[in-house]
């Protein structure tokens, strides 16, 4: 094999390797996790060994982080996976928006199906922006600071409407 054939199949692999660890999120999940499934189930898929807090008082909910994808962190719901927090640019939702994109760019791509409401926290200054599937079981929420997206979740409609993660 010739050093050009190495190093374009090098490349190949390289370029596969990446769209691989690439994940979206969506509005019922990211990669291979899925709205809804148990906490088991969301293990195996994501090949990880989370567990229920030791305290059972925090078992109604709480989140787990992965160490393979350190800019997601998933909500678990009474032993269900509800919703995807993103809190850090580097993870996009299936139409493109990020933390860090602008407000005005996420208004733009999703158009009408945003819902803007002012912030609980930041008043004038900082919007949620939400949108909900067509099946309205699943939604998407932007949090901005008028100007910046600084975070955002994605899942069941009901959790993404907390305001202070599990409440």
């Amino acid at each position: 094999m010739t050093f050009v054939a190495r190093f374009s199949l090098s490349l190949c692999l390289v370029g596969s390797s990446v769209a691989v660890d690439t994940w979206v999120v969506r509005e019922d999940g990211v990669g291979p996790a899925k709205i809804g499934m148990s906490l088991s189930q969301l293990n195996t898929v994501l090949g990880e060994k989370f567990s229920m807090p030791a305290d059972k008082e925090d078992r109604g909910c709480f989140y787990v982080s992965s160490s393979k994808h350190p800019r997601i962190s998933f909500m678990i719901e009474d032993g269900r996976f509800v919703r995807i927090d993103v809190e850090s640019a580097g993870v996009a939702t299936s139409e493109g928006i990020q933390v860090g994109d602008s407000e005005s760019r996420a208004l733009k791509v999703y158009g009408p199906r945003l819902k803007i409401e002012a912030h609980a926290y930041t008043g004038p200054e900082g919007h949620y922006l939400t949108a909900r599937s067509k099946d309205g079981r699943f939604g998407v929420r932007f949090e901005t600071d008028q100007e910046k997206i600084t975070m955002f979740y994605a899942g069941r409609y009901d959790a993404i409407q907390y305001i202070e993660g599990c409440q």
